[in-house]
Formats: C-alpha cells, structure tokens, sequence
C-alpha cells in the first residue's frame, strides 16, 4: 500500500465526504426523480428503477460515512472508486448510444452527459486512489490542519468550477441543438 502525507489523504477523504454527501442530499431530496433519471439510460428494467435508487443512495451515504473515519477510510474510498467506475461506464455507454440529452443524475443542476462527465469521474477515481493511501505517522499540528481546510476548501472551488464549466457546456449544446432544429424546421 502507498503511504502519503496525511494531509493528502484526509483532503482528498474530506473532498469525497462533500462530494458525495451532495449527491445523496439531491438523490434523497427527489427520490422518484432519480429513479427516473436511472430509468432515462435504459440499462435496467423499469422494476429495478427504484430498489436501484434506494441502493445507490445508501451506497453513497454509507461512504460518506465510512470515509469519515480512518478505521473505514479505505474500503469506503475503493467502493467511492467502484461506483464512480460504474457511473462513468454507464455515462460513456449512453454517450456512445448517442443518448446524450438525458440528466446525469450526480446532484445539483441538471447536466446533459458528457465525455467532460466522464473525465470529472476519472479525477474523482484520482481522489479515491489518493483516500486509500496510508497516511504517513507525521506529527498534526495547526498548520498541518489549517492546511487540511484549506485543501479542501480549494479542492471544492476546483471541483465547483468544474461542475459550473460542465453545466455550461450542456446547456450550450442542448441550445445549439435547439436552434439547428429551429433553422432546419424554418428552412421546410
């Protein structure tokens, strides 16, 4: 196993507790909502929609949780990996249908799919893989925890302003969709 400086670890742990915490705030927010959106990448029959739900948001609440505390830290960041793993697959699989127009379902605004989804998923893995390092035995002191803050608090800008750049670009494309159709529609 890798061992890094604590202060890598429990940013890129604390990161993923915000992360992850945000989407089951929005999944438990609309539970019926995302077991449509579930239901919009037509990978599952319509029975499994719900109990499919309710288990992706446990899931998440559950690695919240287990990466909060450093006994779990670990098997919480490798299941964040895995189901990060699956909704990237499940992402690029609708994208290469050409099912593009569809809510991702990660939390917050609503996000067309993206192949930038896709990569966000692959930096969010980079994070876990980081999580599950083990902290090296250095001596915490305020500076190394005002570091931590600071960490994460970066972290989140970063990840915000991924999220809002991402947000853009779907909206962008989905309006140019709408005026192409409108051009060719006007044009017959």
């Amino acid at each position: 196993m890798v061992a890094l400086h604590p202060i890598l670890v429990v940013v890129a742990a604390g990161t993923l507790v915000c992360v992850f915490a945000r989407a089951a705030m929005h999944k438990a927010m609309d539970l019926a909502l995302f077991a449509h959106t579930i239901g919009s990448y037509r990978l599952l029959p319509a029975a499994a929609l719900v109990p499919m739900a309710v288990g992706l948001l446990a899931l998440e609440v559950v690695i919240v949780l287990g990466l909060i505390v450093p006994a779990t830290r670990l098997l919480a960041a490798a299941a964040a990996f895995a189901l990060l793993v699956v909704y990237a697959c499940a992402i690029a699989f609708n994208l290469a249908r050409g099912n593009t127009h569809i809510d991702c379902g990660c939390g917050g605004a609503g996000q067309g799919l993206s192949w930038y989804l896709v990569a966000r998923n692959a930096a969010l893995g980079g994070l876990c893989l980081v999580a599950m390092a083990t902290p090296l035995p250095v001596e915490m002191g305020t500076a190394a925890w005002a570091s931590i803050v600071a960490g994460m608090l970066s972290s989140l800008l970063l990840f915000a302003g991924i999220e809002k750049l991402i947000d853009n670009w779907s909206w962008l494309q989905a309006s140019n969709r709408a005026h192409e159709q409108h051009n060719h529609e006007r044009h017959n």
